[in-house]
């Protein structure tokens, strides 16, 4: 038997504290497939496929199955600084000098 606190990944001891609850062991695991401990329970899966460019594979946790999302993506306009050196003396502050 193994165990559990907030949802952690099942130890075969405590560490003496309070909330450790009894969880019971990995299943078997079939050939190519995997086992993880997922929102308090142990999933058997395939394995998550290759990432291809622009896109990830996202575990659904509610359908258990993996789903292709795309990167999100957002475009930001930067207008350019101006560096003080090039700027004439007369227009930052030359009357304070």
């Amino acid at each position: 038997m193994l165990y559990s606190k907030n949802g952690s990944i099942p130890k075969p001891e405590t560490d003496g504290t309070e909330g450790w609850v009894q969880v019971p062991d990995a299943p078997e695991c079939p050939e190519g497939m995997e086992v993880i401990w997922w929102s308090y329970e142990w999933v058997v899966r395939p394995p998550k496929p290759a990432d291809r460019a622009g896109y990830q594979w996202n575990w659904n946790h509610s359908d258990k199955t993996w789903v292709e999302g795309a990167y999100p993506t957002t475009s930001i306009t930067i207008d350019p600084v101006v560096a003080a050196d090039s700027i004439g003396a007369d227009s930052v502050g030359a009357d304070s000098v």
